[in-house]
């Protein structure tokens, strides 16, 4: 098992030179034909009067977006009976917490139940 592992470690160390090798030669590449793109620009600008810069970024073909229109939005269904039971309970508690926080009585059990009743509402409008 152990030369596995030595085989490992050797294949990683020779992946690592040749990727650092790689790198310094992409790298001499790059600035080799950098030098010769000033070239040409500067032979372009003496012996033709031709001035050509460089573009800024590289130019990507990006497919163009068609102008799409705003699909209408459908008419707004009418609520389901469930819906329109659940909205009812909630207005009635509402009522009664605002009763109950005026007489100073304890309303925790009264907030906990619109909460949940706020819940169902959303799951049954999502629905």
């Amino acid at each position: 098992m152990s030369s596995t592992i030595e085989q490992y470690r050797e294949a990683k160390a020779q992946y690592l030179k040749l990727r650092n090798q790689a790198k310094k030669d992409l790298v001499t590449r790059f600035h080799a034909l950098s030098n010769e793109l000033l070239q040409v620009q500067r032979e372009l600008l003496e012996d033709f009067g031709e001035k050509i810069s460089m573009p800024a970024k590289s130019k990507k073909t990006r497919p163009q977006k068609s102008a799409k229109l705003p699909e209408p939005k459908p008419a707004a269904a009418p609520p389901s009976p469930k819906v329109i039971g659940i909205e009812r309970q909630l207005d009635k508690l509402k009522k009664k917490l605002a009763e109950t926080q005026a007489a100073g009585k304890p309303v925790k059990a009264i907030e906990d139940r619109i909460y949940e009743l706020e819940d169902e509402l959303r799951l049954a409008q999502a629905g």
